[in-house]
């Protein structure tokens, strides 16, 4: 571990009301569960009566509880139906859990999920908001028989997986079922407090409680040196040495024949991954050898690899030119990252580009150095909303892009930097050196 004030060497994270904020979800399922079924109920005492729950343990419970004339089982697939959609679409992370959990990978903490909820709903959730190739291990309430939380047996679940010891995990929860469990197992334990659990009824059996994750600082420590991963490409049409300048701490990746491109100006990669066609395998250097015929790219292996490590600042090297096909996929990854939250950026020496999604960049006139460049705004996304440019010649203040038409090409910047920002969707940035054109005159 990197960081020695942390207290725990392993974290299981609760999901519903810890790392999600999906409690609008289930409070609409109730609701419409019971509606259809003409039942009134007390929402908030129902709640919590299935706090602590595993899935089919809730379902029992209600079944029972309200004579429903159903089997556990259809009850519980009309509730998968109804979340299913919202899961994938639009549940979205507590505050400050993305930059907690990456954090935590960055210095070296093992991470697994442990809940009552099922992957069906729960994966699409956690890939979309960038943070499932963060955890090592996940485990269900069904897992373990379906087991209340209250028993403990989903925590050492976990922490065997894990290969830790029970004493060295912390436990995040948001339930007093899942506290008691977490202390029945010896293991830390820090409430996360929402908006349906009352915190009189939490905040006493833990070892510490939060609002928010970057609320933790008062644990243990958040801070660190900043740390980049730096991917070399094979392709650089520029100068590498004005597309790299290296930092302490940087991460180097190499994607295939990218060793040789950090050879040349003398950077030994941390991890050279490739399928190997464009370059043979280096004998001195860390590999990771992969099939030729496979869904991603070499650039985006060391893209998923970084983000793996719990890495957020990225530089792509090279990445533009050769085959189009090739550039086009280099952009798509700037695009991949920027949903998840990364900052990327990517430079051969002539252009610069990056993503931004959902949020502002700022990009300064001499990114390429001295010299005439043009500033380019695409939408990555098929509408891009509230998308403002500011600091450039053609202005914009909350308007619309859309994938369909290229108004945001062939700007120009107006001071020493231009602040861009969407308030939804995903923006590519360009800049470009103008091109030195000789045309001849007409005879």
């Amino acid at each position: 571990m990197t960081n020695p004030t942390i207290p725990f060497r392993a974290a299981l994270f609760d999901l519903d009301g810890t790392l999600l904020d999906s409690g609008r979800v289930w409070q609409d399922v109730d609701r419409r569960f019971f509606a259809a079924r003409g039942i009134e109920i007390d929402q908030a005492g129902y709640a919590r009566a299935v706090q602590g729950l595993s899935f089919r343990e809730a379902a029992v419970y209600t079944v029972r509880r309200f004579g429903l004339d159903e089997s556990v089982e259809a009850v519980m697939a009309e509730w998968m139906d109804m979340a299913r959609e919202e899961y994938a679409l639009h549940v979205a992370l507590k505050p400050g859990a993305r930059g907690y959990l990456r954090f935590l990978k960055r210095n070296g903490v093992r991470l697994a999920v442990a809940t009552a909820n099922r992957p069906e709903l729960f994966m699409p959730a956690l890939e979309r908001t960038g943070v499932r190739e963060l955890f090592d291990a996940f485990c269900t309430s069904a897992d373990v028989g379906d087991a209340s939380k209250a028993d403990g047996a989903l925590y050492r679940l976990a922490a065997q997986r894990l290969g830790v010891a029970e004493a060295d995990c912390a436990v995040f929860e948001d339930v007093p079922e899942g506290v008691k469990g977490a202390r029945r197992c010896g293991m830390r334990v820090y409430a996360v407090r929402d908006a349906a659990t009352d915190p009189s009824a939490i905040d006493a059996l833990a070892d510490g409680a939060i609002d928010r994750f970057d609320e933790m600082r008062r644990y243990h420590s958040l801070d660190e040196p900043p740390r980049r991963c730096v991917i070399f490409t094979a392709l650089c049409e520029g100068d590498p040495r004005r597309a790299y300048a290296p930092r302490a701490g940087d991460c180097v990746l190499c994607a295939d024949a990218g060793w040789r491109l950090a050879r040349r100006l003398g950077v030994k990669p941390d991890l050279v991954i490739g399928d190997f066609d464009s370059s043979e395998e280096p004998a001195d250097e860390a590999t990771r050898r992969v099939p030729a015929e496979k869904d991603d790219s070499d650039t985006m292996l060391c893209l998923k690899r970084g983000l793996q490590m719990g890495l957020d600042d990225f530089l792509i090297v090279g990445g533009f030119g050769g085959r189009i096909d090739h550039t086009l996929a280099n952009l798509q990854a700037l695009h991949y990252a920027a949903r998840r939250g990364a900052s990327i950026r990517m430079r051969d020496g002539l252009r610069w580009a990056a993503a931004v999604a959902d949020g502002a960049l700022r990009v300064h006139a001499n990114v390429l150095g001295d010299g005439p460049v043009k500033l380019s705004v695409f939408a990555l996304t098929d509408a891009c909303r509230g998308v403002s440019i500011r600091g450039a010649k053609y202005a914009l203040e909350d308007g619309s892009l859309t994938s369909a038409f290229p108004l945001g090409l062939s700007n120009e910047f107006a001071s020493d930097a231009a602040e861009i920002s969407v308030k939804r969707g995903a923006l590519l940035v360009t800049v470009c050196r103008e091109p030195d054109v000789d045309i001849p005159s007409r005879p």
